[in-house]
């Protein structure tokens, strides 16, 4: 069994019926769907299918938001820069300005630039570095050739953008979302853990379960990292934005810190972006790719994501079978003494039962070499606490909500199955590991350290459990 879990985006090469059921059963956890592009009627054609999926076999489904931006207005012809060149950026052009003029579509672009002085298109395909503002008037020089056409992407790195954290397409994308049954939402955009709360209470009165991943993908995200952790079910390391927004050469260190935050926090992270972005047109990973997935695996990161490779690229199977085979070989670690070291970081634990439960089952599994961890669920709160240990294992999640299920599909090791809960503990437990045995998840004579209530008299307590299956 892999232990790192795999998302999936899914586009053109890989929305039809019979394509993205083979995509899933090929090992991926976590199907994203990114609102940056199509419409509500074929993202409807692909959870609809998604949810017919789900019938045979179990995947999450993450609804990912555009969030705001800043681009280009549209143009007949693209303009075409040289290097030194100084042009205008303005949201307001008059007509009688004696430099190219780029049109903005955001009126707050001279306020925020003061802050960085530097403008990049497309993602960094092209710098300029800011002159002169006056006005609605920012003047900028080129720092390298290229083209500017309609709609293009500009980034303000390093600046506090005044923009809004979620626009009215967010919001709309978000109750399409809580319609059609998604288990996550990934939010772009996000600043500061109040943009977290804002949207959970906005599912709380919609009545929703789904859980919101934070994306983190600017200076300000990081900046506040620790407070969207705390309101944050999950993170998103969104290395793309990130490495335009910040400096390039600080994302692996970024990466770890943020892994390391989430592990000390118990939340689940995903390492995403330009992971085998050779790979959409190429068969074969490059070298400093491989180097790249396994990096992450053996920092032991609950998930990586695969975004243009599955969406679009040439080879989204073998995509998928490169980054397990890597996930595979380099996710082992034996972090427990790593774990115990960041014990006295980790906020909050110290008198959280389910927390000492967990590291109690963790250490106890790997210190009696048990062949799993069984651990009866309702929320998936403790199955995600041991999963926190990372305890080389595999950990079978037993719930009675197929939603609570779907959600632990993006937890390291964590393979969760939907049961029927008894009010008798003892019976549910046996029928965990009757329904294990049946499944070929555990074999006679194994040993399995089971988490779970045990009665004591006529109340349910927690328990710990070795048991030597039958």
């Amino acid at each position: 069994m892999r232990f790192t879990k795999i998302t999936a985006t899914i586009g053109p090469a890989t929305s039809e019926p019979t394509t993205l059921e083979r995509l899933i059963k090929s090992g991926v956890a976590v199907a994203r769907l990114n609102f940056s592009h199509g419409s509500h009627e074929s993202h409807e054609k692909v959870i609809n299918t998604l949810h017919d999926i789900q019938k045979r076999k179990r995947v999450a489904i993450m609804l990912d938001t555009k969030g705001p931006e800043i681009r280009t207005g549209d143009v007949t012809q693209p303009l075409m820069i040289q290097k030194g060149d100084e042009i205008i950026f303005t949201s307001k052009p008059t007509g009688k300005e004696k430099l190219p003029v780029v049109k903005v579509d955001y009126d707050g672009l001279p306020g925020d630039v003061k802050q960085t002085k530097v403008i990049l298109i497309d993602n960094g395909a092209i710098e300029f570095r800011v002159t002169s503002i006056k006005g609605d008037i920012v003047t900028a020089k080129a720092l390298e050739p290229g083209k500017i056409g309609s709609r293009r992407h500009i980034n303000i790195p390093g600046a506090f953008v005044s923009l809004p954290s979620f626009t009215k397409k967010d919001w709309s994308d978000i109750e399409f979302g809580i319609k059609h049954d998604v288990d996550f939402i990934a939010t772009s955009f996000v600043r500061t853990g109040k943009d977290i709360k804002e949207l959970k209470n906005f599912l709380k009165q919609h009545k929703s379960q789904i859980e919101v991943i934070a994306k983190i993908e600017t200076q300000q995200s990081l900046d506040n990292l620790s407070d969207i952790i705390d309101e944050a079910d999950g993170i998103m390391i969104a290395r793309g934005d990130l490495g335009v927004e910040t400096p390039y050469e600080e994302v692996p260190r970024i990466q770890d810190e943020i892994i390391l935050e989430c592990r000390k926090k118990g939340k689940p992270v995903i390492v995403a972006t330009h992971m085998l972005e050779s790979m959409i047109q190429y068969p074969m990973p490059t070298r400093a790719e491989v180097m790249d997935i396994a990096h992450a695996a053996m920092g032991q990161t609950d998930c990586t994501m695969l975004s243009g490779e599955t969406a679009g690229g040439m080879y989204p199977f073998k995509c998928i079978d490169a980054m397990s085979k890597i996930l595979d070989a380099n996710e082992k670690i034996d972090c427990i003494e790593t774990m115990l070291a960041l014990d006295d970081e980790m906020s909050g634990h110290k008198t959280d039962t389910r927390y000492q439960q967990a590291m109690s089952a963790s250490m106890l599994a790997r210190n009696i070499e048990a062949d799993a961890i069984i651990v009866i669920t309702k929320h998936g709160r403790t199955a995600r606490a041991v999963s926190n240990w990372r305890p080389l294992m595999p950990i079978f999640a037993f719930t009675d909500s197929e939603s609570v299920a779907r959600r632990l599909m993006l937890s390291w090791a964590v393979d969760p199955y939907c049961i029927s809960f008894s009010a008798d503990p003892e019976k549910t437990v046996n029928d965990a590991l009757a329904y294990a045995k049946e499944q070929k998840l555990i074999r006679k004579d194994q040993t399995v350290v089971i988490v779970s209530d045990i009665l004591s008299g006529k109340t349910a307590v927690s328990s710990i459990q070795i048991r030597k299956v039958l």
